[in-house]
């Protein structure tokens, strides 16, 4: 744990240099003119029109993300740390395409609770490429990753329950049109990516040190990338594979305080930073404020009343457009065995999340409810485990029985 801890602690220097120098690395007109096209042609849309084939879902984080340290006449130190973007009582799209016809036509509101270490990956893209290209990227990052957790998980753990650990992701969230939200890309592609890389040094027998060290690295490179989307989905996933591979249930456990220790440890780091770009920056009330907020704040249509978020979530995963396909999947090719406790667990850390940050995962239920997905496919895997292993003993004892 000291390892892990030291190296985390080296990261944030790497973080703090690398956000403090984007600026110096893109062009904010050729941007501009990029998201202006992308208005024009509507691969970008205002608040009051929609287009489902390539900016659905989440557009208020798609909109300010693009918008993030383009304020005209700031540092670089300014705009990578302290992530000024266009922000009114309008809606972020609006803001986003009276800022692209006039940088200082608009309200610039500082961001700096989060690193939005995304922008690493899409500040150059959007200054090189155009947008719609820029999400086209998306999705073939994406497809890649998730094309290289599938086959890891399946070389771990086996087909059929890797099949039973993605499809309830596939069909009852919004994974087929997360690429249309490059922060979400970004932090879905370090998930899955992250934790395809834990199943292959799971599969080459790592060291439980080595297991360790790799979970506080993903849970601090997480908290860069991220913006409190999905948390909870990494470690559970980090420790499913550790108990279903058959490692000890500290080892898991360990891997998880492990990953959620360096979040957390880089969450105050970026506090830190922003304080030392801008003394002006109140961590009282720009960062405890928010998060007693996030946790039990008074919002239209969030219930206090326990378990509330855990079944907004979850019903939302169900009031998904693939429910038609996953209820007759899950009835077609039904498991028969309960799911074994020592395999299940791990899916109780998302219900711990959903209900410590209930106002939060309320209010942000159609993307939180990925986590809601994710645990229902670790329920299911651990299910079709336990289900092979009687059957793999029952084929056993049917030789003991016919060699007798």
């Amino acid at each position: 744990m000291v390892i892990a801890a030291a190296l985390v602690l080296l990261l944030q220097p790497i973080y703090f240099i690398a956000m403090s120098n984007l600026d110096h690395v893109i062009s904010k007109e050729r941007t501009w003119q990029h998201i202006q096209s992308a208005f024009e042609s509507g691969v970008l849309v205002d608040a009051s029109h929609r287009n489902q084939l390539i900016a659905s879902g989440d557009r208020f984080t798609d909109c300010y993300s693009l918008g993030e340290g383009m304020q005209p006449g700031k540092s670089a130190i300014y705009e990578g740390i302290m992530a000024p973007r266009p922000a009114s009582d309008r809606h972020a799209c609006d803001d986003l395409e009276r800022a692209a016809a006039d940088p200082n036509s608009v309200n610039w509101q500082q961001y700096a609770r989060y690193w939005h270490g995304y922008r690493i990956y899409s500040a150059p893209l959007a200054s090189l490429v155009p947008i719609l290209l820029l999400k086209f990227v998306n999705l073939a990052a994406l497809t890649c990753v998730a094309v290289f957790f599938v086959v890891q998980a399946d070389r771990l753990i086996g087909t059929w329950p890797t099949i039973w650990l993605c499809a309830p992701v596939l069909f009852l969230s919004d994974f087929v049109r997360i690429w249309h939200v490059t922060p979400h890309t970004v932090s879905t592609a370090v998930i899955l990516g992250g934790a395809g890389l834990f199943a292959w040094m799971i599969r080459n027998k790592s060291s439980d040190r080595a297991l360790i060290v790799l979970a506080a690295v993903f849970g601090s490179l997480f908290n860069f990338v991220d913006f409190l989307v999905n948390p909870p989905w990494m470690p559970m996933l980090l420790a499913f594979f550790l108990v279903a591979s058959g490692r000890r249930q500290s080892l898991a456990l360990l891997c998880v305080g492990s990953w959620f220790a360096s979040y957390a440890m880089t969450w105050a780091a970026k506090w830190l930073a922003a304080y030392l770009a801008d003394p002006s920056f109140d961590i009282a009330s720009d960062v405890f404020g928010a998060a007693t907020f996030r946790i039990a704040g008074d919002y239209a249509k969030v219930s206090h009343i326990p378990l509330a978020a855990t079944a907004k979530v979850f019903l939302n995963g169900f009031l998904s457009w693939g429910v038609v396909l996953f209820i007759p999947l899950l009835i077609f090719f039904r498991i028969r065995t309960a799911p074994q406790r020592l395999t299940v667990w791990p899916a109780l850390i998302p219900v711990a999340w959903f209900e410590i940050l209930s106002n939060h995962s309320q209010i942000h239920a159609p993307f939180v409810s990925r986590s809601a997905a994710a645990a229902l496919g670790i329920v299911l895997a651990s299910a079709q485990l336990r289900e092979i292993s009687n059957n793999a003993q029952q084929l056993v004892r049917d030789d003991r029985r016919l060699a007798a």
